[in-house]
């Protein structure tokens, strides 16, 4: 929930299914289980994304291999029910990760260093409880930090923000915080203040806020994490399950929008996404599937980068053609949805066709 940031801690997941014969491959605890080597091809070529074909013979082969020896643990770990992978198929998702990394930096123009992200220290600059109908009061014995901070211009950003969403957007969150973690970095977050996901927080950085565009798009990105974690959305448990999208802690519910939209995009290839110490690279081996690089972090991130879009672009008669407007035309099955959007394009003084977007670089942190 922020670089715009919600970190997630995410998530496991199911793979692709097929048909085809067997042959074999053993298990790390020394059991033989076969192998369906059609099946293997099969999702193999769906965690290679657009490096499929780009490979050496040789290449190609060191990638089946480690996925011979992957799949039958993952398919095992599924079999029995189980979310949490072992610390052994943990690391041969590791594994694949970085040799798909290697391969990405060869031939799709990727980079070692990956986004390289530096998450420096935030220094607290306000808070302020926001009570009913927005009203803020500001934390008791409350003093501005030096560097030129006073309280003015940080109010004006809770008026534009207020200004930005529908009338009782901010009805659930108790507490408006202001930081700064310096220019270009995180940009602004949410978070719980309870244990249900029923209250919440919301940051940002004043440093970050002078691009107004993407002030717009941080604010959509950010109440999107609200929209799809909330209460409502998603139970706060240490009860994992493979039935739905599961973060560490957090499992959502059958029909929520996150679930829904991990389930038509994401069960492919979230585990390697996850194995990924930095998705650059993972982004540029699916960049058809996501409408910045910023969205290829997990389900959490690309859903909100999505609505975000959603709301301020006009709606796509050739969303079919590609994932990545796929998934803003995902969000139109949802009235409610749109009805907020019809909303926030209003107060925006959209007209009907109009684009709301700036040319902010998307790799910058949300959170």
């Amino acid at each position: 929930m922020g670089l715009r940031r919600l970190s997630a801690g995410l998530l496991a997941l199911i793979l692709l299914t097929g048909c085809g014969k067997k042959t074999g491959s053993l298990l790390p605890q020394g059991g033989e289980a076969e192998v369906d080597q059609e099946e293997a091809r099969a999702e193999l070529e769906v965690q290679l994304g657009l490096l499929s074909g780009e490979l050496t013979q040789e290449e190609y082969q060191a990638a089946l291999d480690l996925w011979l020896t992957l799949k039958p643990i993952r398919d095992q770990r599924l079999e029995q029910g189980e979310w949490e992978k072992s610390d052994y198929e943990q690391r041969l998702w590791g594994r694949l990760a970085d040799l798909l990394d290697q391969y990405t930096v060869t031939y799709l123009g990727g980079d070692a260093q990956g986004f390289g992200y530096q998450s420096p220290p935030e220094q607290t600059l306000a808070v302020y409880t926001i009570s009913a109908g927005g009203a803020l009061t500001p934390r008791e014995g409350q003093t501005f930090p030096s560097g030129g901070w006073s309280e003015e211009p940080l109010l004006a950003l809770w008026e534009d923000m207020t200004g930005i969403l529908p009338e009782g957007a901010f009805d659930d969150f108790d507490r408006l915080t202001f930081f700064t973690d310096g220019p270009g970095e995180t940009v602004a977050w949410v978070w719980m203040t309870d244990q249900e996901g029923a209250r919440w927080e919301i940051a940002l950085d004043p440093e970050d806020a002078g691009d107004r565009a993407y002030f717009v798009e941080t604010v959509l990105h950010e109440y999107a994490h609200y929209l799809t974690l909330n209460d409502t959305q998603a139970d706060y448990t240490q009860e994992q399950t493979l039935d739905t999208y599961n973060e560490y802690g957090m499992v959502t519910r059958p029909g929520s929008y996150l679930d829904d939209f991990y389930q038509t995009f994401w069960t492919g290839y979230l585990d390697q996404c996850l194995a990924c110490d930095d998705t650059y690279n993972f982004f540029l081996r699916f960049y058809d599937d996501f409408i910045d690089a910023y969205a290829s972090t997990d389900p959490s991130e690309d859903i909100c980068e999505s609505f975000t879009y959603f709301v301020l672009r006009p709606r796509d008669p050739y969303a079919y053609q590609d994932v990545w407007s796929q998934k803003l035309d995902f969000f139109y099955s949802y009235p409610e949805l749109v009805e907020f959007r019809t909303a926030v394009r209003g107060n925006l003084g959209l007209a009907r066709g109009d684009s709301y977007e700036s040319g902010y670089d998307s790799g910058a942190e949300a959170a």
